[in-house]
Order: structure tokens, then sequence, then C-alpha cells
């Protein structure tokens, strides 16, 4: 593993973890620059590259998309004093395969490191909390459950099976145009303009079976 923090105190401390760790995770040396760790993760071509976000005037970022750009294959895992919003984002945007935040190294660094050497992503468990709630929250409320009438539901759920006009009509015993009307009713009611949006988000709903479709 090479460890990439501009601060000597940091980095003696990340190699006292690593020493620590059982089975000890090998230390391929430490950079306090993105150049110097360019030359050494390039060279050494560990499993896991540890960078901390801020490296003095330079970009953690910046490095981990150069490590990406230069065909790295290993794990890179971000560290960072940061908010987790929105550095945890934009690490894993970047390439890094897990964030961490500084003051939890103590007590997570072997578990995040033994998650991303599998291939795997890793955040800390109130990293993620925080991400999945800007995730929601960024989606927007749900659409509401529009409000059919009996025959409306009839209707889509005929809709739904794939159903022309003319054999809604005579499933419901109504002619062509009463079918067609109805039809209408649900397209507007559900805010579609085809049979095949409508049908989506009627099983979306849960307004009828998925095996209807």
């Amino acid at each position: 593993m090479v460890v990439v923090d501009d601060d000597p105190l940091a980095r003696h401390v990340y190699r006292s973890l690593l020493d620590g760790m059982a089975p000890a995770m090998e230390h391929a040396g430490a950079a306090a620059s993105a150049r110097e760790a360019m030359e050494l993760v390039l060279t050494r071509l560990p499993d896991v590259v540890l960078v901390d976000l801020l490296l003095g005037d330079e970009s953690g970022l910046d490095l981990v998309r150069a490590l990406i750009q230069q065909g790295f294959a290993g794990s890179i895992l971000a560290v960072s004093v940061l908010p987790e919003d929105p550095y945890a984002s934009r690490a894993l945007e970047a390439g890094a395969s897990g964030y961490l935040r500084k003051e939890d190294v103590g007590r997570r660094l072997p578990e995040a490191i033994a998650t991303v050497v599998q291939g795997k992503t890793y955040l800390d468990p109130q990293t993620a909390a925080h991400l999945l709630r800007q995730l929601l929250r960024a989606r927007g409320p749900r659409p509401q459950r529009p409000a059919l009438t009996p025959r409306e539901h009839e209707t889509l759920e005929l809709l739904a099976r794939g159903l022309s006009n003319k054999e809604i009509s005579a499933s419901l015993r109504c002619t062509t145009r009463t079918a067609k009307a109805h039809v209408s009713r649900v397209l507007q009611k559900l805010g579609v303009e085809d049979r095949t949006q409508a049908a989506v988000l009627a099983i979306r709903f849960g307004l009828v079976d998925r095996g209807a479709s």
C-alpha cells in the first residue's frame, strides 16, 4: 500500500496502523505530494493507494483522476477531514474505490482496505447514510398515485395487457368509441402520452400486476 499525505505525522500513523493489521498490509512507501505519488505508485504498483484529498496546495481529487487516466488498476481509498458532501461523491466520481473520514481512520482503516482490495466500494456508515439522504432528496417526491374510477381501473388493466381499443370495448361490453374515451381519460389522469408509458406507470404504482404487461 502507498500512503499519500503531506502531513508527516499522519504518514507515521498510517504506517503504524498498517503494521498492526492482521495480516499486515505491506507498506510500499509514502509520498507527500501528488508528483511524488505518481512516480511511486506507477513504479511500485501497489494494491491500494490511500490519498488525502487535501495535499497542501494540491488537490487529492486531481491525483485520483490522474492515476485512473494513467491506467492504475489498483484500488484508491480517499481520506479527508472535509465534510462528506460533496467530497465523498466527488472522490467516487473521480475513480476512488472508497471514502473514509480521517477521524475514523484509527478504527475503520482495516475494514476499508479489506473492502476495496476485494474490488468493492467502501463508505463508512455515516458517509453512506449522508449520501443516501442526498440521493433521496435529489430524486424529489414520488408522483401522486392517480385516483381512477372502477371502470378506468379495468381499462388500465386491459391496456397494460396490450389490448387494442376494439378488444377493450369487447371486454367491457361497450362501444369502441366509449372504450377510446376511457383510454383517453386514463392517459390524462396518469399524465402520460401513450399506452406504453401508461402500462409502465401503472406497474410502478402497483395499479396492475407486473405480469399484466
